[in-house]
C-alpha cells in the first residue's frame, strides 16, 4: 500500500468510527502534512482519493468536510480496485468458469498494447456474486508481462488485492465505456434470467499507475442486483 493511500485508508477509518461525522471539518492539508510528516503532493493524492469515494468533499477557501455516507450495495464507477473494495461491507464471491493461457486475438493485443507474436494472456472467466445473488459475468485478460501468474484460489477471492498485495501491481486508474444491451441465451442462463432480458453491459482498461495496461475486462450485470454511483463535485 503507498502512503497515500494508507493515509487515505487512516481517515476513512476515522470517520468510520465516528471521530467525524457528516458534515465535520477535516484537519486543513497543511495540519494534515505535519501529522503524517509526509509531503503535501501526498496529502493531495491521498485527499483526490477519498474524494473519488465519496467520502469527503472540499470546498475552495472554506476546508475540508465529511461527505454523507453512500447507499450500502452501491458500486462507485470511479473506483478501480475490483467489486471487494467497492462492496467492503458485503459478501462478494466468485465462481470460476475458465482460467488459462490463451493466444489474444487482435482486438486483445491493441487494448493491452501486446506486439509479440507469441505473447500469452490469462484469460479468467467468473460469475461475481453480491450476497449469494448473481451480480455479473465477468471476463478478463490479464496482461502475462505484469501479471506473472494467476490460478483458482487467487480468482475464487480478489484478484485486484492479490496483485497489489503479492505482486506489488501500483493501480493506477482505468477507463470504462458501458451501454444497454440484451442477454444471449447463455448469458440469460448463467445470470438465472431470461433471454433476451436488460442487461449493462462494461467494456473496462485497468492501467498501472504508470499507464501501462494490465487488465481488459468485459462485465456483464445483473439488472435486478447491479446498483450504481458516481460522487460529482460541481
Amino acid at each position: 500500500m503507498l502512503k497515500y493511500e494508507r493515509i487515505a485508508q487512516e481517515i476513512t477509518d476515522a470517520i468510520s468510527n465516528n471521530k467525524y461525522n457528516v458534515g465535520d471539518k477535516l484537519p486543513s492539508v497543511e495540519q494534515l502534512k505535519v501529522d503524517y510528516q509526509v509531503s503535501k503532493s501526498t496529502i493531495v493524492k491521498a485527499l483526490g482519493m477519498l474524494q473519488r469515494d465519496g467520502i469527503i468533499f472540499q470546498t475552495r477557501g472554506s476546508g475540508i468536510y465529511v461527505r454523507n455516507k453512500n447507499k450500502s450495495g452501491y458500486i462507485n464507477l470511479l473506483k478501480t480496485k475490483g467489486f471487494s473494495d467497492n462492496l467492503h461491507s458485503h459478501q462478494v464471491t466468485s465462481k470460476i468458469l475458465t482460467l488459462q493461457t490463451v493466444q489474444p486475438n487482435d482486438e486483445v493485443k491493441e487494448h493491452l498494447r501486446l506486439t509479440g507474436k507469441n505473447t500469452e494472456v490469462y484469460y479468467v472467466e467468473r460469475i461475481r456474486y453480491l450476497d449469494n445473488n448473481p451480480l455479473c459475468i465477468e471476463t478478463s485478460y490479464f496482461n502475462t508481462d505484469l501479471v506473472t501468474h494467476l490460478d483458482n484460489n487467487i480468482a475464487e477471492k480478489s484478484i485486484f488485492d492479490y496483485l497489489q498485495t503479492q505482486l506489488k501491481v501500483n493501480i493506477g486508474f482505468s477507463d470504462i465505456y458501458f451501454y444497454i444491451d440484451f442477454l444471449s441465451e447463455n448469458e440469460a442462463q448463467l445470470l438465472n434470467l431470461k433471454k433476451n432480458d436488460p442487461c449493462m453491459r462494461h467494456d473496462l482498461m485497468f492501467y498501472t499507475s504508470k499507464g501501462i495496461p494490465f487488465d481488459y475486462s468485459n462485465i456483464i450485470y445483473h439488472y435486478k442486483y447491479a446498483n450504481f454511483f458516481i460522487p460529482i463535485e460541481s
